[in-house]
């Protein structure tokens, strides 16, 4: 199995790089149809990303500040009162590389304080000694093609209720530059998953899988059929997930490791 390069501070920024294009685009995107119906405004200050959905203000992972570091110290107040005038509690991403006491200490005394850890992963871009998964099958969707089927996966596999989560979630995995991957199990419509490129490094995304069909393979064989696909035209590979995942440990098991952690931060009296 090959190595994946060393991990420096410069190849971290590059990966995430890759993982933010692909919602920062989705979310420009939908605050750009006809009057905004989800109240999506992106917010962007140096280094300092900002996301916020009025009409999902609850949801964190939709209401997220990322490149949170002492560098962007200077901006932060500014844009958590954006938060504060849209009654929305940020979620503010700080990666493991950006987090100091220095940092650490400014936002608890702005009133915040850890609540999650998320994790990135990478590996080298390349075609698998074993591709298929017995009894899965997989294949490439193309543009435009089988939405419905693929909307239908995507979404019972995320268990997403909320309309506009729904749309939103579609809105990011299908839009442009972003290639679906379809998983049957015994022809059966079983899993989905999306790879999107950015400056040499594939971002897989998009894995879903419908509840009963769990643990039948499906997401083991659209990883493999992805780093194959990202091989003929990327040099690394990567995707996140949660720490200490099933998902994390499907990952390492087809040659991905671990580039850094991401700790979430959120206001304390919004923790209930």
């Amino acid at each position: 199995m090959t190595v994946p390069p060393a991990l420096t501070p410069v190849l971290i920024e590059r990966l995430e790089r890759a993982v933010l294009r692909k919602g920062r685009d989705a979310l420009l995107r939908a605050a750009a149809l006809p009057d905004n119906p989800y109240a999506v405004t992106v917010t962007q200050r140096g280094d300092l990303l900002a996301y916020r959905v009025g009409t999902l203000p609850h949801l964190p992972w939709y209401n997220t500040m990322t490149g949170v570091s002492e560098a962007t110290l200077p901006a932060l107040d500014e844009v958590l009162a954006l938060y504060a005038a849209s009654g929305i509690p940020p979620s503010l991403s700080v990666w493991a590389t950006h987090l100091s006491p220095v940092l650490g200490a400014a936002l608890f005394d702005r009133g915040l304080t850890p609540r999650g850890v998320g994790i990135t992963l990478y590996a080298v871009a390349r075609t698998p000694g074993v591709v298929s998964v017995p009894g899965v099958t997989v294949r490439e969707l193309a543009p435009g093609g089988e939405v419905e089927v693929f909307e239908s996966v995507l979404l019972g596999g995320y268990g997403f209720t909320h309309p506009v989560q729904q749309a939103l979630a579609v809105l990011e995995n299908e839009g442009p530059g972003v290639r679906r991957f379809l998983a049957l199990v015994d022809d059966q419509p079983a899993a989905v998953g999306t790879l999107t490129e950015h400056d040499g490094i594939a971002y897989l995304a998009g894995a879903a899988s419908l509840p009963m069909m769990r643990g039948l393979g499906a997401q083991t064989a659209l990883i493999r059929t992805r780093l194959a696909t990202a091989a003929q035209s990327c040099e690394l590979v990567t995707v996140t997930t949660a720490f200490a995942s099933r998902s994390q440990q499907n990952l390492e098991k087809n040659g991905f490791r671990v580039a850094h952690l991401k700790t979430a931060w959120a206001l304390r009296d919004s923790l209930g």
